[in-house]
């Protein structure tokens, strides 16, 4: 299980007790349970845990508190480590004992749910499912039906958004929305750049001429920091809203310094594209480390007329900046200087060293000469390639393989002419020498712009928060949309049968393959990529070595940091 799917299990057992404990008269406070709840809650979210907090998390008297803890120690499911050079202070751990042990009652607890609510197999196996997803007793969504208490159709709610599949969906049934919502909508699609350009442009209006806007998971930091979009946190607890269906990587991608500033409605992972006919006649598998793709391209490249081993986007500017940066985490690293937070970074608490950037490294220097490897196996476009061209050349069959966001599959999923259709296998990125499995996680979700009226940023919510339901997120899928943020909306069967690839990232999700700290979201993030796509573009077209591109990279993005105060 993942650290969010345990910390999901800790929370619905905390739950239980304070039911029991607190809120009746059925049992009483267990002390040695909450010293264990609460170790190994600091440990999944990568925090300090001291003796006194353990004793105060026991909430019972603080002499039987110091005896439970001296107890867990002594079991070997605590261990205590000098804090500092004098041995007089000390924090705790959890032992690989207790983790063992909790990680074994976690598994028994979710068989058990997942027996109870029907997600065994027909043998009695454990079923997939995630815990606290919402698989409830059908797993078939209906059509969506219309608001119980419509918007106002005296009122017309504006939507910002790119010119994606969801997007044009929504723009294409706006007639639709208007009568499920009981409002006017009205869809303005602009392209990505444009789209980021009328966001900031907007937030210098006295009034926002929009009530909800679409925007890119890393631009999230920049906005939510300069106060361009609105925080959901007190709306979304009035309401008692539950987010715990969406994909982890999705939601914790939507917010920024442990605030909540949007709803995934298209998330989408970065996957390999694998022409599995292709590998199959040369007697390859799918690769799943970064020298079993070189390998693949190598012997793929010009086995037929007119293929390359792999088309890649390493067009100047942003395509190749995003091709670095996610490339590096696939050998283990991110772009700057984050806190390890358990096998992965922690993207939820950023500040001062952590905005170091990281090209200084052997982790970079490999990474750039992987690609410079890769760049031989490619189509000869590839130096001119965006996500559109690059899209384009694999579905035509002019490449073996591919990097490729999910949400653009639809270019040959859905189209029967295309050489790839129905012969591409979607895996996650292949890792470099050890590191682990991972694949960034991007795509849009809504948020409210700041400064709204209170009527109607209530407005804006209520669509917001209609949009993202599991039911209208199916209705997109079947518009063409091969995306979904709900575990609830990847079980539909009907879903589920317009591709393979939804039960693929939602399977990568559920095993914690989708991370956001690949494109960490800081204000800076678009200084960094213009940084990057200049000086890498540079390195693979052969006028600059790997050191120079890597230097002066570094020494680039290091002075904005600087200018910017981090440290």
């Amino acid at each position: 299980m993942t650290r969010e799917e345990l910390l999901r299990i800790l929370t619905f057992v905390e739950s239980n007790r304070e039911i029991s404990e607190k809120r009746t008269r059925l049992a009483t406070v267990d002390p040695r349970w909450n010293i264990v709840s609460f170790a190994m809650r600091r440990h999944l979210e990568g925090k300090l845990l001291t003796v006194t907090s353990a004793a105060m998390a026991a909430d019972v008297p603080y002499g039987t508190a110091m005896r439970r803890i001296s107890e867990l120690i002594d079991e070997g499911l605590l261990h205590k480590r000098p804090k500092s050079r004098s041995g007089k202070s000390f924090s705790l751990h959890p032992t690989r004992k207790l983790i063992a042990e909790f990680e074994s009652f976690a598994m028994q607890l979710k068989a058990m749910v997942g027996n109870t609510f029907g997600f065994t197999t027909g043998d009695g196996e454990l079923g997939d499912f995630y815990f606290g997803g919402y698989y409830m007793a059908s797993r078939t969504l209906p059509y969506p039906n219309a608001m119980r208490t419509g918007v106002g159709v005296d009122r017309k709610i504006r939507i910002l958004s790119p010119i994606d599949p969801t997007f044009k969906t929504l723009s294409e049934f706006s007639s639709n929305l208007d009568e499920l919502c009981g409002t006017n909508i009205e869809i303005v699609n602009l392209p990505l750049d444009e789209l980021h350009g009328e966001i900031m442009e907007n937030a210098k209006r006295a009034v926002s001429r929009y009530d909800l806007m679409a925007i890119d998971l890393p631009w999230i930091g920049q906005l939510a920091t300069e106060g361009v979009i609105e925080p959901l946190d007190e709306i979304m607890q009035s309401t008692r809203y539950n987010p715990s269906d969406f994909h982890n990587a999705a939601y914790k991608g939507s917010s920024w310094n442990n605030r909540q500033y949007g709803l995934p409605i298209q998330p989408t992972a970065e996957l390999l594209f694998c022409r599995s006919d292709l590998l199959a006649e040369a007697g390859l598998a799918s690769p799943t480390t970064t020298d079993e793709l070189l390998m693949a391209a190598r012997v793929l490249h010009r086995s037929r007329f007119n293929l390359s081993g792999i088309v890649m986007n390493f067009g100047r500017g942003t395509p190749t900046a995003h091709t670095f940066i996610q490339t590096l985490a696939d050998f283990g690293q991110p772009i700057i200087n984050l806190d390890p937070l358990g096998d992965d970074f922690n993207v939820s608490h950023i500040e001062g060293e952590n905005y170091r950037p990281q090209l200084h490294t052997d982790t970079a220097r490999a990474t750039a000469e992987f690609l410079l490897e890769l760049a031989d196996f490619s189509h000869k476009e590839s130096l001119s390639c965006n996500w559109d061209r690059r899209i384009a050349i694999f579905s035509r069959g002019e490449a073996a393989m591919t990097y490729g966001w999910s949400i653009r599959a639809a270019a040959f999923e859905l189209d029967k002419s295309s050489p790839a259709h129905g012969n591409v296998k979607f895996v996650p990125h292949p890792h470099g020498p050890g590191a682990r499995t991972v694949s960034p996680i991007g795509g849009f979700s809504l948020a409210v712009p700041a400064g709204l009226p209170e009527n109607r940023k209530t407005a804006s919510w209520k669509v917001m928060e209609y949009l993202t339901r599991p039911e209208m997120l199916k209705w997109y899928v079947l518009n063409g949309n091969l995306t979904s943020p709900r575990f609830s909306t990847s079980a539909d069967p009907e879903v589920q049968a317009s591709s393979s690839l939804i039960s693929e990232v939602d399977a990568m999700d559920r095993r914690g393959e989708l991370q956001i700290w690949p494109r960490p979201p800081i204000p800076e993030f678009s200084d960094v990529l213009s940084i990057l796509g200049d000086e890498i573009h540079m390195m693979l077209q052969g006028t600059m070595s790997v050191r120079d591109a890597l230097d002066k990279a570094q020494a680039r993005i290091d002075a904005i940091m600087r200018a910017n105060g981090h440290y």
